[in-house]
């Protein structure tokens, strides 16, 4: 059942962060340059190399953990704007976009932390499909402790990301969008929110973001993993609640300067209409949001990646 537009219209989450929440973040962001980058790239020769540039990648993030992906640039004169791609969880990076090269785009397709080939299925033979609903058990471990939390180096991860390409050859460092999908809808959020180099923002049905009740008792995806945590009633040594909020995406939305694309699934299960309404409400930028009224998770396909371009082509031409 289609979930109520009037009622998502009007869900704005109350703003109660925990006190220290920008202490956090800034404390964990200058954690993050005890670690190297430590970029590799190796050129693929493959596709069209006459019009593009392609090279598998690497580099060292937050704990020295080794982040994979792909960048594709065109071969045009001049540095090129880039968008930086982040999947769902328990997803993989995806193939070079054709539209991006044609007109003139840089991409870089990024597997998350544990992911790609880290990530271990429990099959018996390699060749079976992933059992359905599935999780790896990443969001697990250590919620009593949200300086070791999951997400938190998740977000870091993006701000190295950011720094990666910037630095790389042929890349614009002045024009770099972010987007993501369901879990890499909130990773784009922290990363529009807490760096300078980003133009640009595209969350696609964003799924980390007011954590309501509601929201985190859905039986899927990483949702699953925290509600047994979150359920807990409050104790003395550990409040669950108060340490997810860290990393709802929601508390970023006021640091974010320039203009987002949300979209947005009406029956979508996973990621909550009115999770993403919260979000999208606090926001204090030159907004958009994309509506399927009858789509779920997967709200839009190629209509979402049409609309995705004219933004990466307005955004890059103002910027």
């Amino acid at each position: 059942m289609p979930a109520n537009f009037d009622e998502c219209f009007q869900t704005v989450p109350d703003w109660n962060p925990p006190s220290d929440f920008e202490k956090f973040w800034k404390d964990s962001i200058q954690e993050l340059k005890d670690f190297p980058i430590q970029s590799q790239s190796k050129t693929l020769f493959k596709g069209s190399i006459i019009r593009e540039s392609r090279a598998d990648i690497s580099f060292n993030s937050y704990g020295n953990q080794t982040i994979f992906g792909h960048i594709t640039v065109p071969r045009k004169r001049g540095d090129r704007p880039i968008v930086i791609f982040f999947h769902d969880y328990t997803g993989s990076k995806r193939e070079p976009i054709k539209s991006l090269t044609d007109n003139g785009i840089a991409q870089c397709h990024l597997d998350l932390r544990w992911h790609g080939d880290q990530l271990i299925y429990p099959k018996e033979n390699p060749n079976d499909p992933m059992p359905e609903g599935w999780t790896p058990g990443y969001f697990e471990k250590n919620l009593d402790n949200p300086s070791a939390f999951y997400m938190k180096a998740l977000y870091l991860d993006v701000l190295r990301a950011i720094e990666f390409v910037r630095l790389y050859s042929g890349v614009d460092s002045e024009k770099i969008i972010l987007c993501g999908h369901g879990l890499g809808g909130s990773l784009a959020t922290f990363g529009a929110a807490y760096s300078t180099r980003v133009v640009g923002l595209i969350a696609e049905v964003a799924n980390f973001c007011h954590l309501t009740k509601e929201q985190l008792s859905s039986p899927y995806s990483w949702m699953k993993e925290i509600y047994p945590l979150y359920s807990k009633p409050k104790s003395k040594k550990v409040d669950y609640k108060q340490n997810l909020s860290y990393f709802d995406s929601v508390y970023f939305a006021k640091k974010i300067k320039v203009p987002a694309l949300f979209s947005c699934g009406m029956e979508d299960v996973i990621s909550q209409p009115k999770s993403i309404f919260g979000l999208f409400n606090h926001l204090n930028c030159d907004k958009r949001m994309q509506i399927y009224p009858t789509d779920g998770h997967e709200a839009g396909k190629e209509r979402q990646e049409n609309v995705n371009l004219d933004f990466y082509k307005e955004i890059f031409v103002d910027a």
